[in-house]
């Protein structure tokens, strides 16, 4: 599922605490006054966001943690 770029842009950020939650880390990048979070354009980046979107059983608590981790990362990114 390679395709030339090599980062997939991603909007959300539940998916994105879903996919650091599975091990994948993402890149903070300014797009205008957004921030977006790139993840690598991999098989196991493909496969934790179809797993995604099976609605998966995940331990809150954790989730959460990664959520309100990205979420500082990101205003920080900003400058907010």
């Amino acid at each position: 599922m390679k395709s030339n770029n090599p980062m997939i842009p991603i909007f959300d950020i539940n998916l994105s605490a879903y996919l650091e939650l599975r091990g994948i880390t993402p890149k903070l990048q300014n797009e205008g006054p957004r921030v977006i979070f790139c993840f690598p354009n991999d098989s196991k980046t493909h496969q934790a966001m179809k797993s995604y979107n099976e609605n998966p059983i995940v331990p809150v608590l954790d989730f959460v943690g990664h959520l309100r981790k990205l979420r500082a990362q990101m205003l920080n990114q900003r400058g907010l």
